[in-house]
C-alpha cells in the first residue's frame, strides 16, 4: 500500500498542466473523450452521420485545431472527411480519419458512413438517416509520464496501443429553413484494457456515450447576406450537458464571419471565405473564459476544404452564381409563360363574348324589325277601322 501510494504522488509531479487522474491497481478514465471543433456550422458530417452527402456537392475537409496553445499536453485534432451522395439517389457515403492526442492519450480512427434522405413532401421537408462503423485505437504513452522516480515499478513503460470498434447514429430534419438534428456516438461503450503483464499495472479506458442535439435556422437578410444562429448542446453520459451558440453572418456564400460560445468553457470567432466557388478556407480564435485565462491559452483552428463539382461528358461545369442565374431565368421563363396562356385564355373569352354580342346585336335587330312591322300593321288597323266607322255614320244620316 505504501508503494502505491507513492506512486500516486510521482506521478501527481507530471510536468503537465492537465492531470491524468489517479493510478491505481485499476482506473477507469469517464470524461468528455470525443474533440470539440469550431466548424462544425460549415461541416455538419463531423457530428452527425445522418449529414453526408447532405449538399449538393460532394465536399472534402481537412482541419487542425490546436486548442489551449502553450498548455502542456493540451488537445490536438487533426480531422479529414470525404463524403457526397449517389447521383439520382438519396444515399450519402462518407469517410472520415481523425487523429486526436490529449495529454498521454492519442486516438487514431477512421470511420464509414452510410446516409438515406426521405423526402416528407417535396421541396420542403426532408428526414435523413445516418449510421458510421468506426474503428479506433487508443495509445497511451506511458513514456511521456515525468515522475520524481521514474524507477518507480507501479508506473507503466513505453507506448500501449489498443483497437475496438464503434458506432454512431444520427438523423436530421429539415422543413424550409429550419433544421434539427440529433446524434450520437461510441455508442457500444468498448473499454481498453492497457496493460503489462505484471500483476497491477492495468489501465482501463472506457468509452462513454456522447449526444449532441443541434438545431439551426437560416434567416435571409437581403438578396445576398444570410444570418443562420445554430445551437448545439453536447451531453456525455453521467455528466452534465453543455452549449455551444453560434450566429453565422454570410455574404453571397463568399466570405463570412461567425461568432460562437461555449456553456462553461469560452467563447471566439472565425472568418472564412471560398475562392471559385470550389475552394473553402477557414480560421477559428477562441479563448477561455474559465480560469484557464489566466495563462492566457487560447485555441486555434484551421479548416480547408474542397467541393467537388460533378461534370457531365461534353459539358462545361459553371458556377453557382451562374447556375442560381440560369435558374433564376427559367423560372422567369415559366412566368412569362403562364402569363401567355393566360392573355391567349382572356382573349378567347373575350372573342367568344364578342361574337355573343354581336349575334345578341342581330337578334335584336330582328325583333326591332318584327316590332316595326308589327307596329305599320297595327296603325292599318287602326286606319281601316276609323273608315268603317265614317261610313256607318255617313248611311246613318241619309237614311233618315
Amino acid at each position: 500500500m505504501v508503494g502505491v501510494m507513492k506512486s500516486i504522488e510521482s506521478i501527481m509531479n507530471l510536468r503537465n498542466a492537465m492531470v491524468l487522474g489517479l493510478l491505481l491497481s485499476t482506473i477507469c478514465l469517464r470524461a468528455q473523450q470525443t474533440p470539440l471543433y469550431a466548424h462544425y456550422y460549415l461541416n455538419p458530417y463531423l457530428y452527425n452521420p445522418a449529414m453526408a452527402g447532405f449538399g449538393e456537392q460532394s465536399s472534402a475537409y481537412f482541419l487542425y485545431r490546436k486548442q489551449w496553445a502553450g498548455v502542456d499536453g493540451a488537445p490536438e485534432t487533426q480531422v479529414f472527411t470525404l463524403d457526397g451522395n449517389l447521383k439520382n439517389h438519396p444515399v450519402g457515403l462518407g469517410i472520415t480519419f481523425m487523429n486526436d492526442i490529449t495529454n498521454i492519450i492519442g486516438r487514431t480512427g477512421g470511420a464509414l458512413t452510410g446516409s438515406y434522405e426521405v423526402k416528407l413532401t417535396p421541396t420542403t421537408q426532408r428526414l435523413r438517416f445516418g449510421m458510421s462503423f468506426q474503428a479506433i485505437r487508443n495509445r497511451i504513452f506511458f513514456d511521456r509520464i515525468r515522475a520524481e522516480d521514474i524507477s518507480d515499478p507501479n508506473l507503466l513503460e513505453n507506448v500501449d496501443a489498443k483497437t475496438v470498434f464503434e458506432g454512431s447514429v444520427g438523423l436530421s430534419y429539415s422543413v424550409r429553413k429550419l433544421r434539427i438534428g440529433v446524434a450520437g456516438d461510441q455508442l457500444f461503450q468498448n473499454t481498453f484494457d492497457h496493460d503489462e503483464q505484471a500483476a497491477f499495472r492495468t489501465l482501463n479506458y472506457t468509452l462513454v456515450r456522447h449526444f449532441y442535439t443541434t438545431a439551426e435556422y437560416l434567416f435571409e437578410v437581403g438578396p445576398n447576406i444570410t444570418i443562420k444562429p445554430q445551437v448545439l448542446v453536447r451531453t456525455v453520459q453521467g455528466l452534465h450537458s453543455q452549449f455551444d451558440g453560434y450566429v453565422k453572418v454570410g455574404y453571397k456564400d463568399i466570405v463570412w464571419t461567425n461568432l460562437m460560445y461555449r456553456h462553461d468553457i469560452g467563447a471566439g470567432a472565425s472568418l472564412g471565405f471560398k475562392l471559385d466557388d470550389q475552394y473553402v478556407f477557414s480560421y477559428a480564435y477562441e479563448f477561455p473564459t474559465t480560469d484557464l485565462n489566466i495563462v492566457g491559452s487560447s485555441t486555434h483552428e484551421f479548416m480547408l476544404g474542397i467541393k467537388i463539382h460533378r461534370s457531365t461528358p461534353g459539358k462545361s461545369e459553371i458556377s453557382q452564381e451562374q447556375a442560381k442565374e440560369i435558374m433564376q431565368n427559367s423560372v422567369h421563363q415559366e412566368k412569362m409563360d403562364a402569363l401567355e396562356q393566360q392573355n391567349e385564355q382572356v382573349s378567347g373569352k373575350l372573342n367568344r363574348t364578342e361574337r355573343q354580342l354581336q349575334s345578341q346585336n342581330e337578334e335584336l335587330e330582328r325583333l326591332k324589325q318584327v316590332v316595326e312591322s308589327y307596329q305599320q300593321d297595327l296603325e292599318l288597323a287602326i286606319e281601316n277601322l276609323s273608315a268603317n266607322k265614317n261610313d256607318t255614320t255617313s248611311q246613318t244620316q241619309g237614311f233618315f
